[in-house]
């Protein structure tokens, strides 16, 4: 590993290290922070044990260069592959404990410290997570899919969660797709989403105020093929031309000042110069500093057929109320490490389930034979039989109760072969660590036998209306517009508006218990944009306004337009289902 990716590793460590200690020392009782510095000190010394090797000899170095660079570049590469499954386990405690304590009742000086915590793991973990990614794309180990998908829905949906990444009101999310451009194609959708979310994003870390837009076309056209062009134009603090041509290194970034106020690996465009031309296709960057950039890129891509489109409709689903769902849900853990046993325990506990721990298979076995378990969570990388090897026994087991029970495989690495390894013995779904409590619960309601969702949980959020009021009113034609026509696309997006306004209503709840006013307005601002975007104007000004007495510190203007953003919002969401299904009946 060079030396500047170490040493960003490192530093990451050290920041995570000194938060785990403060917080432990002033915070925790003995054997909570015993628990906590136990899961780091493992993760560390994975760590420290992988980048530091005491017996490399010097002599052979001096004598055989060649060779031993090529070993030495497999060897970077088998450690980056087993180092990401060994920082992910533990990483997974710290990140799953610091959940846990979030939700106690904290001071605002613990509440801080746990966000300190959590910024650092989460930091961190873009960090592993981009060195596994550019090490699979460089190594040829990324597979690339050819599948038909909606193009103008992709392209959509790919700047709505762009757009919740901003934070500045003075920069403008624009996308300009020529009529030219087809509505469906044959390609890798998740790549291309990657790619567009990477540089996107690059862009709004450069942009203070002006634009960014996205621009498609169609480049080339050959019978049933077609070469695109997309590009990412934005007014941000632009590239120098010394560094234009080093600027797709691996570990570059533009000059030392943009890597201390903005972090990173230094990864990211290596990695989406790596995806487009793996793909056949080129990119291209244009710059002028304190003007601005655009990045243009092209990809080869076959006419698609929208018939071949498949089509899954998912339930969104509250989080709150999906508890209800989880209780009394019996569930076995097949995972041998007793920090993970002990956070996953917890947190199933707390949602109601009922919960088999420190199982082996023939404990397991015992157990499927004389209780109706509803969901088994399976570690694939455990020692001794692994996840594969106990859940082909559960697949073969002769009892159909047993055999046919759901399972879920969770793991801190996930390879195209695990995938098909999970498919042939029939596993049912799979969750990467570390995961969000959201991500956990969400896996278990969609997986778990008899998964039949009350009626109840279908009436979340909805009131009796009262009477009509300018906060309820919706308009979904002029969104519809936007979506090209398409309904699909249109259904998405109120998915994603129902799940930002749930994120919202979460984070206020949380921040209003310390005052927060500053992170209350953050999530405004970040809400807003899903009201203008409905034609809502009267909630978009209640937002505003809430907004704004945030930024004046009106605590208690801020809590009463909060309690009445809880009242209307529910009328607002009944006429906008009302709208949604009468527009999806035409």
């Amino acid at each position: 590993m060079s030396i500047s990716k170490t040493t960003d590793l490192l530093d990451q460590l050290s920041q995570l290290e000194r938060s785990v200690s403060e917080f432990s020392f002033e915070e925790l009782s003995v054997d909570e922070a015993k628990e906590l510095k136990n899961s780091f000190n493992t993760f560390k010394s994975s760590l420290e044990c992988q980048i530091f090797d005491p017996n490399q000899n010097s002599d052979s170095l001096k004598k055989e260069p060649l060779m031993v660079l090529d070993k030495q570049e497999v060897s970077q590469k088998e450690f980056i592959t087993h180092v990401s499954h060994e920082i992910r386990t533990p990483l997974n405690s710290i990140i799953g404990f610091a959940n846990l304590l979030k939700e106690e009742k904290l001071t605002s000086s613990q509440q801080k410290k746990v966000e300190a915590i959590q910024f650092a793991s989460n930091t961190l973990l873009k960090l592993i997570n981009e060195v596994l990614d550019y090490s699979k794309i460089s190594s040829g180990n990324t597979s690339f899919e050819s599948i038909d998908f909606k193009l103008h829905g992709l392209l959509n949906d790919v700047m709505f969660l762009c757009e919740t990444l901003l934070v500045d009101s003075q920069v403008e999310l624009i996308i300009d797709i020529d009529k030219s451009v087809p509505k469906v194609i044959k390609g890798d959708p998740s790549k291309l989403s990657q790619v567009i979310l990477n540089l996107v994003g690059n862009s709004i870390k450069f942009v203070n105020q002006g634009f960014i837009k996205l621009g498609v076309f169609v480049k080339e056209v050959n019978e049933n093929d077609y070469v695109l062009e997309f590009s990412v134009t934005d007014t941000g603090i632009g590239i120098s031309k010394e560094k234009i041509n080093s600027i797709f290194e691996r570990y570059s970034q533009a000059d030392n000042d943009t890597y201390l106020k903005y972090g990173g690996t230094g990864l990211g465009l290596s990695i989406t110069k790596e995806i487009i031309e793996k793909q056949n296709g080129e990119i291209v960057i244009n710059s002028v500093v304190s003007k601005g950039t655009t990045v243009s890129f092209t990809l080869p891509f076959s006419k698609g057929d929208v018939n071949n489109i498949s089509v899954e409709k998912t339930k969104n689903l509250d989080i709150k109320e999906a508890k209800k769902l989880l209780e009394g849900t019996e569930i076995m853990v097949f995972e041998d490490n007793l920090m993970n046993q002990h956070l996953i325990l917890e947190q199933l506990t707390k949602w109601g389930c009922n919960v088999h721990t420190n199982v082996t298979l023939e404990k397991g076995l015992a157990i499927l034979a004389t209780k109706k378990v509803d969901l088994i969570l399976m570690d694939l990388k455990m020692p001794n039989l692994n996840g594969f090897e106990v859940s082909k026994a559960i697949r073969l087991n002769e009892n159909p109760l047993i055999r046919n029970i759901p399972i879920v495989a969770f793991s801190a690495d996930f390879t195209e072969q695990d995938g098909k390894d999970c498919d042939s013995i029939g596993i049912n779904d799979f969750l990467l660590k570390p995961y969000t409590l959201n991500d956990l619960m969400s896996i278990i309601v969609k997986n778990k036998r008899e998964n039949n969702p009350n009626e109840e949980f279908g009436l979340i959020l909805q009131k009796q209306m009262i009477e009509p009021k300018e906060t309820t009113i919706v308009d979904l034609n002029s969104l519809l517009k936007d979506c090209f026509g398409e309904l699909e696309m249109l259904n998405e997006l109120i998915k994603l508006f129902k799940t930002n306004v749930l994120e919202f209503i979460g984070n206020v709840r949380i921040h209003l218990k310390t005052d927060n006013l500053v992170e209350i307005a953050f999530s405004a601002h970040k809400l807003k944009a899903s009201f203008a975007m409905l034609k809502a104007t009267g909630m978009h000004n209640l937002i505003l306004e809430l907004e704004a007495n945030c930024k004046a510190n009106k605590l208690d203007k801020v809590k009463e337009l909060y309690e009445l953003f809880l009242n209307d919002y529910p009328l607002l969401e009944n006429n906008l289902n009302i709208d949604l299904e009468i527009l999806n009946k035409k």
